[in-house]
């Protein structure tokens, strides 16, 4: 049985992964800076059963003592921690940079790469001292280069996550924490909806090309716990995963099937 921590977790990937990992006889820490999201995320997950394996904890990912505080709260509840997810994320509006307030720029930064970087610093501070665990980082559009407009500190914050996971991979080599990366894919998240289905071209590729929160989530947990490489990419972008999501649009596209 797995012990698995995963920040931003309230909806979107994140409550998805804790769904499925909860299928899957995993223990799930799930947590959010949103209290009442958080509350409402736990009572859905939960259903009315005393006897899940859930926990849910407060934790703003831009503020260290938070993550640290979310640690010792999971290791309180399940003893140690196998895998650290940082999947927690937001996004600014679609607009150019200099039409971007201070505070979209500041928060966006904060939360998508300082968020990752406080989340690996606490987990491989505290992975190294239990001997074991795996941290995953969340990349996404920004990555591998590309610029869409509207995106530019979205993609700033996604291109940081990149580099920083790199590096963080070859540095952990020599120790006994694996860290690796997940590509979720193309999927209908309120984020998405958010960013790429403002545009016409987005919402036909969303509709097109992009799945349901569940059945990719259910897809993801099972390759990360299927994972025990260090250094890999969880990555459901790849040719053969494009090229099944293109053989199949005609299906989900008609007739709504996943």
């Amino acid at each position: 049985m797995q012990n698995i921590v995963i920040t931003g977790s309230s909806r979107g990937i994140g409550f998805g992964l804790a769904k499925a990992f909860l299928a899957k006889g995993c223990r799930v820490i799930i947590s959010s800076h949103n209290k009442g999201r958080l509350d409402a995320a736990a009572a859905e997950l939960k259903n009315g059963r005393s006897d899940i394996p859930l926990f849910a904890f407060i934790c703003d990912v831009s503020r260290p003592l938070d993550v640290e505080a979310l640690w010792d709260s999971a290791v309180g509840e399940l003893g140690k921690v196998d895998i650290w997810i940082n999947n927690a994320g937001v996004v600014h509006s679609m607009r150019s940079f200099w039409q971007l307030g201070y505070e979209e720029i500041r928060k966006t930064l904060e939360v998508n790469l300082m968020g990752t970087i406080h989340g690996s610093h606490v987990a491989m501070c505290k992975m190294i001292a239990q001997g074991s665990g795996h941290i995953y980082n969340m990349e996404g559009q920004g990555a591998d280069g590309s610029v869409i407009a509207g995106m530019g500190i979205f993609g700033t914050s996604k291109a940081g996550v990149h580099y920083f996971s790199k590096f963080l991979i070859e540095e952990a080599k020599k120790t006994p924490v694996k860290v690796s990366t997940i590509i979720p894919g193309i999927i209908r998240t309120d984020l998405q909806v958010e960013t790429a289905g403002k545009t016409t071209e987005g919402r036909i590729f969303l509709d097109l090309l992009g799945e349901d929160v569940r059945s990719a989530t259910g897809d993801l947990a099972d390759r990360i716990l299927g994972n025990s490489a260090h250094g890999n990419c969880i990555n459901r972008m790849s040719p053969p995963d494009m090229i099944g999501k293109v053989v199949s649009a005609p299906l989900r596209f008609f007739f709504g099937q996943q």
